[in-house]
């Protein structure tokens, strides 16, 4: 069974679970009630943010749950597919450094657009 948390940062900066689910499947519709009871929950407080993979299901409950809440997908899962994009790329040795060096060493939107 899917077990989705809910994680966040409190008011002292720390990592907090705030909840958690269990899902007999991962359909938009499952995702939309988890995220309503969720809501319910806290009070109708929305999230300022989600991080997620890229489950196209949970994008689309986000959307309707969640419409002003900022969402992002994990950069773990991202920098997880660069060896299978680039697999026969010659300088992907390279690239991997420099997308490496750009995500986790830019100081500025700017540095790192330009990157």
């Amino acid at each position: 069974m899917p077990f989705p948390p809910f994680v966040g940062v409190n008011h002292h900066r720390q990592s907090t679970l705030f909840g958690c689910g269990l899902l007999a499947n991962e359909n938009t519709d499952t995702f939309v009630s988890l995220f309503r009871t969720w809501l319910e929950y806290m009070h109708g407080q929305a999230p300022n943010a989600i991080i997620i993979d890229q489950d196209r299901a949970m994008q689309n409950a986000i959307g309707i749950v969640f419409p002003c809440t900022r969402h992002r997908w994990c950069l773990w899962y991202i920098l997880k597919k660069l060896p299978k994009k680039f697999i026969y790329h010659v300088d992907k040795g390279l690239i991997f450094s420099a997308l490496h060096n750009l995500v986790y060493d830019s100081q500025t939107v700017k540095e790192f657009e330009e990157g």
